[in-house]
């Protein structure tokens, strides 16, 4: 398996694998349960899912329209009052839901694959924390 193939599954899935990552999320971690207070879950795992999407696409095939967006979207997570040690805490779930939503299909190939791309969108979004993007 290889990083588009599991985007495919994840896209596929519809918002199963948003709201199995939220669950463990905020179940691992409820001290940021006061982030998704007023959030609709249900669209909130939509939004995971595109934003999946568009990591893939900057891991696979960087634009700089798309780094711009990576970028506003640190400034946005920065206005909510997201930390930046917390993304470290979304890894952490992010990468044990994408373990056992893929099963047996999860190998180390993919899992590095899914890795370097979430440094790439974490580099480009503690950019947006330093200086304040809008779009």
């Amino acid at each position: 398996m290889e990083i588009h193939e599991s985007l495919n599954e994840i896209l596929h899935s519809k918002d199963q694998f948003g709201r199995l990552f939220y669950e463990r999320f905020l179940e691992t971690y409820p001290e940021l349960q006061h982030h998704f207070a007023r959030v609709d879950m249900k669209r909130q795992a939509i939004i995971l899912t595109t934003a999946l999407m568009v990591i893939e696409r900057f891991y696979s095939q960087p634009t700089p329209a798309i780094e711009l967006y990576m970028r506003y979207l640190g400034t946005k997570h920065h206005e909510l009052g997201v930390g930046t040690g917390d993304f470290s805490k979304f890894f952490e779930s992010m990468f044990q839901t994408l373990k056992s939503f893929h099963g047996d299909q999860w190998n180390p190939d993919v899992e590095r694959q899914w890795r370097e791309a979430f440094e790439r969108t974490t580099s480009a979004m503690f950019e947006g924390y330093l200086e304040r993007v809008q779009v």
